[in-house]
């Protein structure tokens, strides 16, 4: 697996053992649909397994990225693809549950990606995490019933890639 595009792209990813990363063609298709959105943009990758998504935007212009996984094997891949893509001072890797993690977010995010496992829905905490306009990209498989609409977004796309389903809302700006 490699990142798709921008600065690094071609840089080969380490894939921790039992994650389905997201496919290149995926990846492109998100980051074509963010656009501009991710120039500056303070992102968070939740569930990071290899920060494929994160390392992804890093490589697009994005100027900070927060990697969360409670594996500890994702975060190990994780942190050696931040430095061997050169994105390690622009990195952070949190070994962490989402759901603690987003009890108390560091920061608001313009850009939150969720690849949640398969039984897992997306944590309640999200309003916590997310800047005003800012988006949700959450990757499920086509076959699982979507998650109910987290609080306080509204869905702008739900997509079909293969198997893979992304859904994309948007924070509104005004409360």
């Amino acid at each position: 697996m490699r990142i798709s595009g921008g600065e690094a792209k071609g840089r080969k990813l380490k894939v921790p053992a039992g994650s389905r990363p997201a496919s290149e063609r995926v990846r492109q298709a998100v980051f074509s649909s963010l656009g501009d959105a991710v120039d500056g943009a303070k992102v968070l990758d939740l569930y990071c397994g290899s920060g494929a998504y994160g390392l992804e935007a890093l490589s697009r212009g994005a100027a900070h990225a927060t990697f969360v996984d409670d594996d500890p094997h994702a975060v190990d891949a994780c942190r050696t693809n931040a430095e061997h893509s050169g994105f390690s001072a622009r990195a952070e890797v949190r070994r962490a549950a989402v759901e603690r993690y987003l009890k108390r977010p560091s920061g608001r995010f313009d850009i939150v990606f969720a690849d949640p496992p398969y039984a897992e829905a997306l944590s309640d905490g999200l309003e916590r995490a997310l800047a005003k306009e800012g988006w949700l990209v959450v990757e499920r498989r086509w076959s699982q019933r979507p998650p109910d609409d987290p609080e306080g977004v509204v869905l702008q796309a739900d997509r079909r890639y293969g198997d893979t389903r992304i859904l994309m809302f948007r924070r509104p700006g005004v409360e």
